[in-house]
């Protein structure tokens, strides 16, 4: 009878223990999936988006770096004209309020100096001391100008790397870059 107890005991602690894990799984599945994409954002005295405005999109196609699909670009600045008209504003092509679309990209160079502390074993790679790796970043930035003063009102970058999930490959994943990126507007 005694050692029916323990078993017991042992059955509720694993149980115990599964459940927590569970649920410390479930918690760290939901960080992940709420993420958001890095995003730089600066304004001029506050600046809102009065409720109504015209505006016009400018996309930077002439000077689009040759690793960019013009096709990308084209979905960025559609996905930004349908967001702002969606939520009340209207595109017009003599509009004063100018939102500049413009993506570049920029190579991140990665150092590996080898630093460790035994013998480099389990290596799938040859021993190069000097390792350099680029990885190419891709840059979106938004800015929102007005024409008559000749100043930039409202800007927001946001970066993404080839193969992200951030990485807008098609029109829906575009919008939601966009939608990210001028929800703070």
């Amino acid at each position: 009878m005694r050692y029916i107890n323990h078993y017991i005991a042992l059955l509720l602690l694993l149980m115990i223990l599964r459940s927590n894990f569970l649920l410390l799984s479930l918690i760290a599945l939901l960080t992940a999936c709420t993420s958001t994409p890095f995003t730089e954002l600066n304004s001029r005295n506050n600046f809102q988006l009065e409720q109504g405005s015209n505006f016009k999109i400018q996309l930077n196609k002439d000077s689009l770096p040759v690793e960019m699909d013009p096709i990308l670009i084209e979905n960025l600045g559609d996905a930004a004209k349908s967001y702002l008209e969606g939520i009340g504003h209207q595109h017009s092509q003599n509009a004063s309020l100018i939102i500049d679309v413009s993506v570049t990209t920029k190579d991140k160079v990665k150092y590996d100096d080898f630093r460790f502390y035994g013998y480099p074993m389990y290596r799938s790679y040859f021993y190069e001391p000097d390792r350099v790796n680029s990885v190419p970043e891709f840059f979106l930035r938004i800015s929102i100008s007005d024409k008559e003063s000749d100043k930039t009102l409202w800007t927001g970058l946001t970066k993404w790397r080839k193969g992200s999930s951030y990485a807008p490959n098609d029109l829906p994943a575009a919008e939601m870059l966009v939608e990210n990126l001028l929800a703070n507007l």
